[in-house]
């Protein structure tokens, strides 16, 4: 142990409270997405099996980039390196805003080929997928920055900027949905104002104008000029002063990149094993990751703190420090998250039949949902401690474990399981929940058989 041992677990914690918090506040966006739309129509809230999974993999890919990012930026910051780490920073601002436009051009372009390829085989379904891709992925460079600058802030060690951010951002979303999901009329003495019941494409707008928001407010907070970090006129910076940085960047992403890109590729073939199951279950099953996205943001929560202890404790030669770092996370992840899982599991009963609209025999979906509950907090474990671990080696630098854990776990293990058993053997969402545990389990004893073993501590970054 070093002397700077007993801090770790205050860094750890101070570190990952505002960031789970954040990340329950990013969820909290889709989560009012689906709440609300469960409470408009069940078929709206079918066709969130599409363009969740779909834009998740798609965000998911990209924070693959980041993951240079916090490693960079972490190891600059505890090496004391502050131009490194804020030309760090706008390499990687710069190129979210030019990836996300690239992204969003694309996926605009093949909109109806990728509805028709993973959606359902319901036409009504796939033209509400089709209405909420279109407006959300018109603005995802804006997506895209705010995700990358909540990384800058978080690897330099401040957690509470993206947390205000995603305060912000939140309030809006949540009042957008409710004026353009439903519908409202206004008297104004003669006038009558009235806004149409747009469902699908209100909670578009909701979400779009949440994330556009929030890269806003991260953009001016780190172009403050006394932040440390200041990243002023990042669009007109010659991006021949920051080469360095953005390599050391893409060096250590393009693994990960790899990673995300080939497991959401068996992740969209797993939702579409889901989809072949029909509507009712595929809203049951997104009820079920609606409740269990508050463990998974958990996770994350203690992940971002995992890497940046991880990573500036490597920085600054304490390679003591970054094992205990990594090993307090986890475990306090494992603890608390567990207990998440058992809650959730407990509460089912209760919290499942919020996502029936008034009016809807919501039974079905229930008792489907129910089914897989057990499973759920079965999984809590093994996720937990395998995103925790999986982020921390990242911010350390070592992205090739990671890639090994997931290409394993979620392209080789859940995607034949999935349709192993949910639709080979008939179990069902069961099976496909199933899978997920089996996935989890997997990848979270390589990772921490690898992070034991203590490769990562001489990776470079």
């Amino acid at each position: 142990m070093t002397a700077a041992a007993p801090a770790i677990p205050r860094a750890v914690i101070r570190l990952a409270v505002p960031a789970i918090a954040t990340g329950l506040l990013g969820t909290a966006v889709f989560l009012a997405d689906r709440l609300m739309l469960a409470r408009h129509d069940q078929a709206a809230l079918a066709s969130m099996q599409l363009q969740g999974p779909l834009l998740w993999s798609v965000t998911s890919v990209f924070m693959a980039l980041c993951t240079g990012t916090v490693a960079v930026v972490a190891r600059s910051t505890g090496a004391g390196d502050e131009s490194r780490a804020r030309a760090a920073a706008r390499a990687s601002v710069r190129l979210s805003a030019q990836l996300g436009s690239a992204v969003a051009i694309v996926g605009l372009l093949s909109l109806q080929p990728l509805v028709v390829a993973f959606g359902p085989e319901d036409p009504a379904l796939r033209a509400l997928s089709a209405d909420y891709l279109r407006i959300t992925l018109t603005t995802l460079p804006f997506t895209f920055v705010a995700t990358s600058a909540a990384m800058v802030f978080s690897a330099h060690g401040d957690t509470r900027t993206p947390l205000l951010a995603g305060a912000i951002a939140n309030v809006v979303n949540i009042a957008i949905n409710g004026l353009l999901i439903y519908g409202h009329s206004l008297q104004l003495g003669p006038l009558v104002l009235s806004v149409p019941a747009l469902g699908v494409e209100g909670a578009a707008t909701g979400t779009a104008s949440a994330f556009v928001l929030e890269a806003a407010v991260l953009l001016w907070a780190l172009g403050r000029p006394g932040h440390p970090l200041c990243i002023a006129g990042w669009w007109r910076t010659p991006a021949a002063i920051d080469r360095e940085a953005r390599a050391a960047i893409l060096r250590v992403s393009i693994p990960a990149v790899i990673e995300r890109a080939l497991v959401h590729a068996g992740f969209l073939s797993y939702a579409k094993a889901i989809a072949a199951l029909g509507a009712v279950a595929m809203a049951a099953n997104q009820a079920l990751v609606t409740v269990e996205s508050i463990c998974f943001m958990c996770a994350d929560g203690f992940g971002v703190a995992a890497a940046t202890v991880m990573g500036q404790r490597l920085g600054a030669g304490d390679v003591a420090g970054a094992r205990a770092g990594g090993r307090f996370a986890c475990a306090l992840a494992v603890g608390s998250i567990t207990l998440a899982g058992l809650l959730v599991w407990a509460t089912g009963a209760f919290t499942l039949p919020v996502f029936v609209a008034p009016g809807q025999d919501g039974d079905a979906l229930v008792q489907t949902a129910q089914v897989a509950l057990p499973l759920l907090a079965l999984a809590q474990p093994g996720m937990s401690a395998g995103i925790v671990l999986a982020m921390g080696l990242r911010g350390a630098g070592d992205t090739r474990t990671p890639l090994v854990a997931a290409v394993i776990g979620g392209l080789l293990v859940r995607v034949p399981l999935a349709w192993g058993l949910a639709l080979g053997l008939g179990w069902g969402l069961r099976g496909i929940w199933i899978a997920s545990t089996i996935d989890w389990t997997a990848r979270a004893t390589w990772l921490a058989w690898s992070f034991a073993r203590g490769r990562w501590t001489k990776t470079a970054v």
